[in-house]
């Protein structure tokens, strides 16, 4: 017999989640049996598959041991080498990393273990167990650099959650785009994302299928050809601030999906989320690639 006591990482989700989860090898239709049969048990009586998990619940699992090692076992082959991350801050609760050009947020179904998510869960794996891993609090498109927010613990990741819900977590970014602008610059409408392309589209009205976009672009530097931007996204849409930029005719820079012109030596667009505001701190770090082209075009 196995006994698991739930810990604050695990409470407040659903029994049969918490045991797929745990027993990775096995089907959801065993899960469903072992809890009809009170195979598994949960404070010494039967539950249903939907009963929500609480603190220092005690969990009864009558199998035996080599069988749940098993059902439990993580290949090797899943476990990833440990990888260098760029940490900007970090405490107990919390873990804010610069995510590099190129770098996937989440696996997808390309690529599964070199992500910034991957790396992450190595990197905090005191941290983790079977059925809690470090969750990122918001992602960035493959190609678009910069700060990302990982919550440690499973409270933080309720209040970090909570606070992007409300919009108490604030987000900038700076970019360089073609063309000069002067002052203050605001972008509000409707978006539509392509997913067969790939690509998103923005609106003056609401149209089938379109979320509202509200970006901020302040100018913090211009000439005749080109403007450094900082960013304030005030909603989270796929492609929102490339889309954006766009439809007001200032493409970012290297951005071919949207309208930007190739430039020698850029590879990819020029846009990095270089900072978060919340609970009164502010986290920063700036793009190497950014400030190249400043120091050579302005």
């Amino acid at each position: 017999m196995i006994e698991i006591k739930i810990g604050s990482n695990e409470k407040e989700q659903r029994v049969d989640r918490f045991l797929m989860k745990l027993m990775v090898n096995d089907s959801r239709n065993n899960i469903f049996k072992y809890l009809r049969k009170k195979t598994i048990s949960v404070n010494g009586k039967k539950v249903n598959e939907n009963y929500f998990l609480q603190e220092n619940d005690v969990i009864k699992i009558f199998l035996p041991e080599d069988v749940f090692n098993k059902l439990t076992e993580v290949k090797k082959s899943e476990i990833i080498d440990k990888y260098h991350l760029e940490i900007v801050f970090e405490n107990e609760d919390i873990l804010i990393v610069n995510k590099p050009i190129g770098l996937l947020t989440h696996p997808d179904q390309n690529e599964f273990k070199k992500t910034l998510s991957s790396y992450v869960n190595v990197y905090l794996s005191d941290y983790a167990s079977r059925t809690f891993k470090p969750a990122s609090i918001q992602r960035l498109d493959k190609n678009t650099s910069g700060l990302i927010i990982f919550a440690k613990n499973y409270d933080t990741l309720k209040k970090m959650n909570e606070l992007m819900r409300e919009r108490k977590i604030r987000k900038y970014y700076k970019t360089v785009v073609e063309g000069s602008m002067v002052g203050k610059r605001e972008v509000k409408g409707y978006i539509v994302k392509d997913e067969r392309t790939n690509r998103s589209i923005i609106f003056d009205k609401p149209v089938e299928g379109s979320k509202s976009v509200h970006t901020i672009f302040n100018v913090l530097q211009s000439n005749a050809q080109y403007t450094l931007l900082e960013v304030e996204l005030l909603t989270g849409r796929s492609h929102q601030i490339r889309a954006s930029l766009e439809a007001i005719g200032h493409p970012i820079v290297g951005d071919g999906k949207y309208g930007g012109k190739s430039v020698k030596g850029v590879e990819r667009y020029l846009l990095h989320a270089y900072k978060v505001e919340f609970n009164g701190q502010e986290y920063s770090k700036d793009s190497e690639e950014i400030q190249e082209f400043i120091k050579k075009e302005f």
